[in-house]
């Protein structure tokens, strides 16, 4: 695999953590090392209670008293805004990621959830702050990042590598000829979409979405639902082929959406991302490699997935010797959350889901 990584030695972002540019054969990676966020093991981000208030870091309704645990943390102040006509709020976050990190989050809480909705409240949140861009995690355990249980996004001032990806190929959506269409040259699988419409755009993310929640496409591992028997095997019959117990339908298909302005166009990616599990993959089929846990096990995030690693403290003892072996592990992992892979499966793929837009 090709690359190089590039950046001073000792360099560190505005934080004091470790950070350099990698070279992939994609473009331009940013690899950092955060030494305050704490490193989760995915299995305990997927069985955390999401309706547990009193344990929540960004819960900040008025019956806490002494305010969410994430302000407290930072002292950051809150700005309420309206998005979908609900009450919102953000501040900056305390880990601060990038520059200008946001935390955007509902004032109800509730698990995550993408939908027509989300884009909604994206374009609105756009439209109050057209100088930043906003994202928002998906809302499955494995793909959803490292908080489940509340509504948030997160957006700032920071330009990422996927968004000076180029178009890999165009395709039009039908009746909505004012909106460019398009496959990101990206690692992970992504539809790019640009408007100076904001509703035509909105109605253009929504298609996307409604085709990709029910799309399976075997040859390249993508199921959208699985049965799932009471025993917990997902899948298992009996020997008359009925279903050896009770089941029920547990949904794969996810996205990542984010949103960002260029001169008067709205410009929206689409992260088209899937948890399905295998017997081989118990972590994910498109999750992190096993073997590449000693650099990271936890869940690939908006942040990620949009080119900007976040590996764990426990890593920056072995810098610098261990750059190389890093910037290549993330180029790596990020092709495997990839649905539709580079390859001949994964043209066809494409070719099947733009026909269901």
């Amino acid at each position: 695999m090709s690359g190089a990584a590039r950046g001073t030695e000792g360099a560190v972002d505005e934080r004091g953590n470790p950070f350099w540019t990698y070279d992939s054969p994609t473009g331009p990676l940013e690899i950092t090392i955060n030494r305050a966020k704490p490193e989760k093991d995915p299995r305990d981000i997927a069985a955390a209670d999401r309706s547990d208030v009193a344990s929540c870091d960004l819960c900040w309704e008025a019956s806490r008293e002494d305010g969410p645990a994430h302000l407290r943390r930072s002292g950051a102040p809150v700005t309420e805004v309206a998005l979908g006509g609900e009450p919102w709020a953000w501040w900056f976050s305390p880990y601060g990621y990038f520059p200008e990190h946001l935390i955007v989050a509902s004032h109800e809480h509730r698990p995550m959830a993408i939908g027509h909705d989300t884009i909604a409240r994206l374009l609105d949140f756009s439209d109050a702050y057209p100088q930043w861009f906003i994202g928002s995690n998906t809302d499955l355990p494995i793909v959803g990042g490292s908080l489940l249980g509340h509504d948030h996004f997160q957006g700032g001032g920071h330009r990422f590598p996927l968004m000076d990806a180029p178009i890999a190929r165009a395709f039009p959506i039908e009746g909505l000829e004012g909106v460019e269409a398009g496959i990101v040259r990206w690692p992970a699988s992504v539809v790019r979409l640009r408007s100076r419409d904001r509703s035509a755009l909105a109605e253009a993310a929504c298609r996307v979405l409604d085709a990709w929640r029910p799309f399976s496409f075997e040859e390249c591992g993508i199921r959208a639902f699985s049965l799932v028997p009471d025993d917990g095997r997902e899948g298992a019959v009996s020997a008359s082929g009925a279903l050896a117990s009770p089941a029920r339908f547990v949904q794969h298909n996810t996205a990542n959406p984010i949103l960002w302005r260029e001169g008067g166009d709205y410009v929206m990616d689409l992260v088209l991302r899937n948890n399905r599990t295998t017997p081989e993959r118990p972590f994910g089929l498109f999750h992190v490699p096993e073997r590449l846990f000693h650099i990271k096990k936890e869940n690939i995030g908006l942040i990620e997935i949009m080119g900007r690693a976040i590996l764990p403290a426990r890593l920056a003892a072995e810098l610098p010797a261990i750059k190389d072996e890093c910037s290549r592990a993330f180029y790596e992992i990020l092709m495997a959350t990839g649905v539709f892979k580079d390859d001949a499966a994964g043209r066809r793929g494409w070719e099947t889901f733009l026909a269901t837009i």
